[in-house]
């Protein structure tokens, strides 16, 4: 598999992720507020910031695959040909 082909899918995941965690927060904003407690609401929405954090950390990790500093650990390091 290519570098571009790893940046797309690295990419629509920290999309997808993202998209759950907008989603996750303005629900947590206006679907549970009166439904559950304060302290449950501030978990929810600790959760949904903890989610988007993980979208910007695949948005790193597509910008290292397509650059080539993303491999498995167990494959040796691309050389210059």
């Amino acid at each position: 598999m290519d570098a571009k082909n790893k940046f797309k899918i690295w990419l629509a995941l920290a999309a997808a992720s993202g998209f759950i965690s907008v989603a996750a927060g303005a629900f947590g904003a206006h679907g549970l507020e009166g439904k559950i407690s304060a302290r449950e609401l501030a978990a929810f929405e600790t959760g949904a910031r903890y989610q988007m954090y993980h979208a910007l950390a695949l948005v790193a990790v597509a910008w290292m695959a397509a650059n080539g500093l993303a491999r498995p650990p167990d494959r040796p390091a691309r050389t210059a040909a």
